[in-house]
């Protein structure tokens, strides 16, 4: 059984669960399914509040228990994902999340590429916020923009600025079902908070021009790189847009 070194002894930790989402219809079955009766779940929180990042904050301050899990409504968790995820909880730390992966074809094979060259959990530009475990008390002076695109950044920069760290680990076995978003949408908010450097935005555009084509390898389609350079351009024009 996983303890936490601040509880008190014998005592196990319990987790309240928070679930944002447009409708609770639109929440994954397989997701419920995992959560109801866990041993580690202490209550599950449904938000249908907007913004997303102001519903994020709301739902968390609810929770009862010092940690809390958020997961996005179209991840599907495996059974065993809070014994995987407790194991990094340290004092320094304010959150854990993992790296999923896509059920889009395209992404998943562009993923694999990349992982063949460069851990996902240490790149620097994905919190992958769909699944987190974090602190309740880093959302008290929390005031993030209204927004729904990028508020995964605002969030991990706020819990790095209170002196704790954002840990991302590999993947154990999260899937992220949902769509593709507009390409121009995130582009335009990346720009207009100021979330990529230089460094950042111009890895990004040559990652996905030089891998993209390496990417129908896996995906043994040839549509993927054309979709892959396509997203490119769109973030692109709603970077130089925003």
């Amino acid at each position: 059984m996983i303890r936490h070194s601040n509880l008190r002894r014998g005592e196990i930790l319990k987790i309240d669960v928070v679930i944002p989402t447009r409708s609770r219809n639109h929440i994954r079955s397989e997701l419920l399914k995992a959560l109801s009766n866990n041993f580690f779940v202490n209550k599950i929180i449904i938000t249908e509040e907007k913004p997303l990042s102001i519903a994020r904050k709301n739902a968390c301050l609810k929770a009862s228990t010092e940690w809390v899990a958020m997961f996005d409504d179209d991840v599907i968790i495996p059974q065993n994902y809070f014994q995987e995820i407790l194991k990094h909880i340290n004092d320094d730390v304010g959150a854990i999340s993992s790296v999923t992966e896509p059920v889009d074809p395209h992404l998943r094979a562009y993923q694999t590429v990349i992982s063949k060259f460069f851990p996902l959990q240490k790149i620097d530009t994905a919190p992958h916020i769909n699944n987190v475990l974090i602190r309740k008390n880093v959302m008290k002076n929390y005031n993030p923009p209204p927004l729904f695109l990028s508020e995964d950044l605002f969030l991990r920069e706020h819990v790095e600025s209170l002196g704790y760290k954002w840990k991302v680990i590999g993947n154990i076995g999260v899937i992220h079902v949902g769509k593709r978003k507009s390409g121009v949408e995130i582009g335009a908010a990346y720009r207009r908070y100021a979330h990529y450097n230089l460094y950042q935005l111009s890895r990004r555009f040559l990652a996905r021009l030089i891998f993209a084509p390496f990417a129908v390898f896996f995906s043994r389609k040839l549509t993927t790189a054309f979709i892959l350079w396509k997203e490119n351009v769109e973030f692109f024009a709603g970077w130089l847009k925003g």
